[in-house]
């Protein structure tokens, strides 16, 4: 009974240590198990840390960069100075995106839209939207005076150099009688045209004013065109009568005994008031109508090149009011006009500078 019983004893306890051992090992696999586990934490811990450090790294530089310390980041920022080194920091980046924007209109949309604020070049800028390099140019000048402006110029200035005789230094025109619109409005709007048709033929275009809103003497507006070398001077305006059946073009140009213009000035003048008169009529269909010559006009006697005054037409007539404040209208004018300084360069050419 007591071998029985013993064996039993010694069975148990092989049953005991099996049992441990088995345990033991379960343990040491789960523990295995779990250091594994541990370790890819710790691995992807690690690569966040790593991920961090490099970020702070390149904030620090950028800071660095911008003139901040780390000592003043927590302080006393300059909010000016933060504002700028943001935005510069921003402006790398979106700038990349610059260059995939074909023309000035969607870039507009762009800045608006997507915030870019990276300047596209200037060469993009002149070519922009057209598909094609500029007009090469054609080595002419034309200086183009939208005639009067907003409000006119009371204070008096010489009609010509060294004359005693003063006039007023600028009217402010007049105003179509149906269409209300001031002809200081019209005069500007196909100049401006015009300089856009003149510089796609290859001429280069300076304007005495672009907006309404100016103080400039007809003396002044002359001295513009002479600071700029000008071959012809275009003076654009629109007429007036106290009969409102009078209609057609004219154009002013000085007298052959005009005492302040040299004779080759004078006779190119006079050509080219002939020349743009008939442009115009031919390409609108309007009456040409006898120019004037007279030596009262300020802005004729202290040219220093060809000059003329176009008078586009009649405010004072209804039809030619409509036409010369419609879109039709002035595009039919502006073509004659530029048609007119082709004729008049291919006839006469340069004027030779004067000794």
């Amino acid at each position: 009974m007591k071998k029985k019983n013993k064996k039993l004893d010694i069975l148990m306890i092989l049953t005991i240590i099996a049992g441990v051992l088995v345990l033991g090992a379960a343990g040491t696999l789960i523990g295995l198990e779990a250091g594994r586990l541990q370790t890819e934490v710790d691995m992807a811990k690690a690569e966040r840390v790593a991920k961090k450090s490099a970020a702070d790294s390149g904030v620090s530089a950028a800071v660095a960069e911008s003139g901040l310390s780390d000592s003043n980041l927590t302080e006393s920022i300059d909010p000016e100075a933060a504002a700028m080194a943001l935005a510069a920091t921003g402006d790398v980046i979106r700038g990349a995106a610059v260059a995939a924007i074909p023309n000035v209109s969607e870039y507009a949309d762009a800045v608006q839209n997507g915030n870019l604020v990276t300047p596209i070049p200037r060469n993009s800028l002149e070519n922009a939207g057209t598909g094609e390099n500029p007009t090469e140019g054609n080595g002419f000048i034309v200086c183009i005076d939208a005639g009067h402006e907003t409000n006119q110029i009371t204070d008096l200035e010489p009609n010509g150099p060294g004359s005693e005789n003063m006039k007023q230094g600028v009217t402010s025109g007049t105003q179509g009688e149906w269409s209300g619109v001031y002809e200081y409005q019209v005069n500007l709007d196909v100049t401006l045209k015009l300089r856009d048709a003149l510089t796609s033929r290859g001429y280069t275009v300076v304007l005495c004013r672009e907006i309404n809103d100016v103080t400039m003497s007809n003396v002044q507006r002359a001295q513009i065109a002479s600071d700029a070398n000008a071959d012809i001077f275009l003076r654009i305006h629109c007429n007036s009568s106290d009969s409102s059946s009078v209609d057609g073009v004219l154009c002013y140009a000085p007298t052959s005994s005009n005492p302040y213009l040299s004779e080759e000035v004078i006779e190119r003048s006079q050509a080219l008031s002939r020349i743009m008169r008939d442009s115009q009529c031919e390409e609108t269909g309007q009456e040409a109508l006898d120019n004037l010559y007279q030596d009262d006009m300020t802005g004729i006697n202290w040219a220093k090149m060809p000059v003329t005054i176009v008078e586009m037409g009649f405010m004072s007539n209804y039809e030619e009011d409509m036409f010369l404040t419609s879109e039709d209208g002035q595009d039919q004018i502006v073509r004659g006009l530029a048609n007119g300084v082709d004729e008049y360069f291919s006839q006469y050419g340069k004027m030779e500078a004067a000794e």
